[in-house]
């Protein structure tokens, strides 16, 4: 009887771990690649990518459970320095119902841009009632998102 007990339990740990493993994860915020969006967010890309600058493509409109974040700095004037970002930080404190993301934005010192730079980002955001307001913070002073496309 105690070994029928021991088998029980063991078999019962072994499918309480299968079943766990087995659950996709889907996180709030992922970094995605441009053929991996939809097309409507990529025409919306498409038609505000030739301004560097800070844009949110919201998809509350087409039923979807994902917004998009994109930042770009793909726009480089002959003579300038290019941008690219680093430490992107997506935080939501749930006492303002606020997402708060945040970047920071450099210079290349390479002049001839010999390096791979993350120069245009785009994120997927998973909607939340975790916030209603999202605020963006660049090199840690508050920016607003120049363009918001639906």
């Amino acid at each position: 009887m105690r070994k029928m007990i021991y088998l029980l339990l063991i078999f019962c740990l072994v499918l309480a771990t299968t079943m766990g493993c087995n659950k996709e994860s889907d996180p709030e915020f992922s970094k995605v690649v441009r053929q991996d969006i939809p097309k409507r967010v990529q025409n919306f890309i498409d038609t505000t990518s030739e301004e560097n600058g800070v844009y949110l493509y919201s998809s509350n409109i087409d039923n979807d459970d994902y917004d998009y974040f994109f930042l770009n700095a793909i726009n480089v004037n002959q003579g300038d320095r290019a941008s690219f970002f680093t430490d992107v930080t997506f935080e939501i404190e749930e006492q303002e119902h606020t997402l708060k993301i945040s970047f920071n934005e450099e210079l290349t010192d390479d002049s001839n841009y010999t390096r791979k730079i993350d120069n245009m980002l785009i994120y997927k955001i998973k909607s939340s009632e975790k916030f209603d307001t999202i605020k963006v913070f660049k090199n840690g002073k508050a920016v607003p998102i120049d363009v918001v496309g639906v």
